[in-house]
């Protein structure tokens, strides 16, 4: 029994990957993340990979690689110093580059408003959340931010 014990414990602990900054290798963040959604070269030789878990997933990581495949940051894009970064006027690619993918089942379009409106989920401290960037349709720029609590109605109140 021990025995068994010690192999299930081995099997759980080494699916378990930490990502470290400058010691991790993209071998341990594709052991981690999966495959990413979206990477890009950096002018340097580096890259980063995105990692979205939408449309409901309330995360949205970010790996920057050195071009030795070394790790050099790990961000998680959806917390409040990002959120904090986006400013009215920006354009729909540096609120992108700030926020990572949003959810695309989750962009719409409000013609009467003359907005598109971008939303990521998130999480607060006891709470799911929307963040939505308001852009202006004509012009692709930020106007504001906003959130708006996620509300799930539980089944046993859906008449079942």
């Amino acid at each position: 029994m021990r025995i068994l014990i010690a192999i299930i414990s081995l099997v759980v602990l080494g699916a378990c990957v930490t990502i470290v900054p400058g010691t991790s290798r993209e071998t341990d963040v594709l052991a981690h993340f999966g495959t990413p959604a979206e990477q890009r070269q950096l002018p340097d030789g580096g890259r980063v990979l995105e990692f979205p878990r939408s449309p409901l997933g309330h995360e949205n990581w970010r790996v920057t690689l050195a071009a030795d495949g070394t790790v050099r940051a790990v961000e998680q894009l959806l917390d409040e110093p990002h959120f904090a970064r986006l400013k009215p006027g920006m354009t729909k690619s540096e609120v992108r580059l700030e926020l990572g993918r949003p959810a695309e089942s989750e962009t719409q379009i409000y013609p009467n408003l003359n907005e598109e409106v971008w939303t990521w989920r998130y999480l607060e401290p006891q709470r799911r959340m929307f963040f939505n960037a308001h852009f202006d349709q004509k012009t692709g720029k930020l106007k504001y931010t906003s959130r708006t609590e996620e509300s799930y109605l539980p089944i046993n109140d859906m008449g079942t």
